[in-house]
């Protein structure tokens, strides 16, 4: 992969707290052409915050989402791609408006080996 190819890659992270919500992106990235996700088991501060530091147990129903599972969906992506990840994100989340709903974002990939020659 060339340098400029990999200027133009992205690290997309989409931090869900509804397993549902996962397998519907998941299914979503499949349509778009998307492939390499990895779904990732993760706990907020919020959720270790009022588990396991007692002073904070009482405000847990002040937090949405402190309980909830929460889910980190990541994947390489060019920035076309993104975009269109972004969009199926929003839709299946509402638009992440809910307090506690989740949370999106990407970084920049300087470098990347090993993606399978269809997701480059």
């Amino acid at each position: 992969m060339s340098n400029k190819e990999e200027a133009d890659m992205q690290l997309l992270f989409v931090v869900v707290k509804d397993h549902h919500q996962v397998e519907d992106i998941l299914t979503g990235f499949l349509e778009l052409g998307l492939r390499g996700a990895t779904v990732i088991d993760v706990r907020g501060m919020g959720q270790i915050i009022s588990s396991e530091i007692p002073i904070f147990t009482g405000f847990k129903s002040l937090f949405p989402g402190w309980g909830a599972d929460t889910y980190m969906i990541m994947s390489v992506v060019d920035r076309q791609s993104r975009e269109k990840a972004f969009q199926l994100a929003r839709e299946v989340c509402s638009n992440f408006e809910s307090p506690g709903s989740g949370i999106m974002f990407t970084l920049p990939v300087s470098h990347v080996e090993g993606l399978a020659e269809e997701i480059r």
